[in-house]
């Protein structure tokens, strides 16, 4: 073994050591301030608890479910039905008419509003600070990085990269279904995405004018169907404007920590700007990951981009900046949070219970989060890629996203990942032909095209697809990893 593999090998050991601890401990952290009752959220330790669980599953199965249902959506389910019948329930169902943005839609908010009301219960402003010195505490413990590191490692990443292992067997898991339920649900009362169309409609007129035509809807709605899409409209805008014009009005847990209420409203101005370069740039990368950089003279008309994309396609970078991106966005999601709780805020004579589902449980910040950081950045990306990266801030968000990943700060969802595969969640002998198979396909591919520099030794399960719909770049497997998946499935 050279000097290079053996220091590599201590690098990565060091890192799974580090990422492991901060995460134990941030654990740790949490449930203690759930037992000694000092969470944000009104409400007994036990229920506390239970929201906790609660919020952890459920976005372990929409982050999941997000990578199994675009894998397996242009495969059909039909062979599948004896083996995993209740995969083939939930893809039949997928399968039908646009119902996978409609999941994707739902998924979003459900994904946001989930990770908000986790921060109502991970937040412990009065909790001791055992001397630890006010600065360090404010970097490790008032941004919200306990939860987000926890919600990352062990809610987001893990159920990612077991759904990318073996799809259909994470698809037939109790829950999903009802899970895929939910988000049709709360898809269809448009409350959570007109408003967001209407903003994008405005930013192509103004901010993101394209070249690229907008595709328009050519069937006819009926009346009161188009009476139903205008009413969700009206409602939708009044929801948003009156939650964000009176979020403000109270005092922040960012606030309490010693920071003036100004500072507090730039923080929460930056998060979501930098929330929209990384579900924009995310979009953007996977939508031109397998295209020409240098096709309709972008490296003249949209130099930015252009250089953007050369960085992004370099070896594994899309990977990383995945990965990376994955931690940002749940982190900041949390820093947004510590600015838009307000737990003395005056009701203004709203009932006890009402105000308790409505505000403390953290909807008016999900609502806008996803409305102004999220969607609106998606769908313009996905619009056209290249405008978008052709800003200034995606490069940046891009290297910020590279250094996170080499630092190694979520490498505990390996660990997690390799004990679930040892325990509850076994890959089948199926899944493992799979992805021989396509290890395979990759090796032929990459033997036709030498001269480009985005080789990798990452293996798609995708096949290379070039129409946009990607599973978010976790089902990608190394060798390495397709090795240890064989060992545990052997023992």
């Amino acid at each position: 073994m050279s000097e290079k593999s053996v220091t590599d090998q201590i690098s990565k050991y060091v890192k799974y050591g580090i990422s492991s601890a901060m995460t134990v401990t941030y654990l740790v952290y949490i449930m203690w301030g759930i037992w000694t009752n000092q969470a944000v959220l009104p409400g007994p330790p036990v229920l506390h608890f239970l929201i906790f669980c609660f919020c952890l599953t459920l976005v372990a199965y929409l982050e999941g479910l997000q990578v199994a249902i675009l894998n397996c959506e242009h495969v059909d389910p039909e062979k599948r039905k004896e083996s995993h019948p209740r995969a083939y329930k939930l893809m039949t169902s997928v399968r039908q008419g646009n119902n996978v943005e409609r999941f994707l839609v739902g998924r979003q908010f459900f994904t946001i509003f989930v990770m908000t009301l986790m921060a109502q219960v991970t937040s412990f402003p009065d909790i001791y600070h055992l001397g630890v010195p006010d600065a360090v505490w404010f970097i490790f413990i008032s941004t919200g990085l306990p939860g987000a590191m926890v919600v990352t490692t062990i809610g987001s990443l893990q159920p990612q990269l077991l759904a990318a292992k073996d799809p259909w067997n994470f698809l037939n898991l109790r829950g999903s279904y009802s899970t895929l339920m939910l988000c049709y649900a709360l898809e269809w009362t448009g409350i959570c995405t007109h408003f967001a169309w209407m903003l994008i409609a405005i930013l192509k007129k103004t901010l993101f004018r394209s070249d690229i035509p907008t595709r328009e809807n050519e069937e006819e709605m009926a009346k009161h169907h188009l009476a139903m899409d205008y009413l969700k409209y009206v409602v939708s805008f009044c929801v948003i404007s009156m939650y964000f014009t009176g979020m403000w009005t109270g005092e922040s847990l960012l606030g309490q920590s010693g920071l003036p209420g100004a500072v507090v409203f730039i923080c929460f101005a930056c998060c979501i700007l930098f929330l929209a370069m990384l579900e924009g740039l995310q979009v953007g990368i996977l939508v031109r990951e397998n295209k020409d950089p240098d096709e309709n003279n972008y490296e003249e008309t949209h130099p930015r981009a252009h250089a953007l994309m050369k960085r992004a396609t370099h070896e594994k970078n899309v990977r990383r900046f995945l990965i990376g991106r994955q931690f940002f966005v749940i982190f900041v999601v949390f820093l947004i949070n510590q600015c838009t709780i307000f737990p003395d805020i005056q009701q203004f004579g709203v009932n006890n219970i009402l105000w308790f589902f409505v505000i403390q449980l953290g909807l008016p910040t999900a609502l806008n989060v996803l409305c102004f950081g999220q969607l609106p950045a998606q769908l313009l990306a996905n619009h056209d890629p290249m405008l978008f990266m052709n800003r200034p801030g995606p490069r940046f968000t891009l290297e910020v996203c590279l250094f996170t990943e080499m630092t190694g700060i979520a490498h505990f969802s390996w660990v997690v990942t390799a004990l679930s595969m040892f325990t509850w969640f076994k890959v089948s002998p199926t899944a493992l032909d799979d992805l021989a198979t396509f290890k395979d396909l990759e090796a032929v591919k990459d033997g036709k095209s030498k001269q480009t520099e985005s080789q990798t030794e990452d293996v798609t399960s995708a096949g290379g697809q070039t129409d946009g719909n990607t599973d978010g770049g976790y089902n990608k497997v190394s060798a390495l990893e397709l090795g240890v998946v064989q060992e545990h499935q052997e023992v």
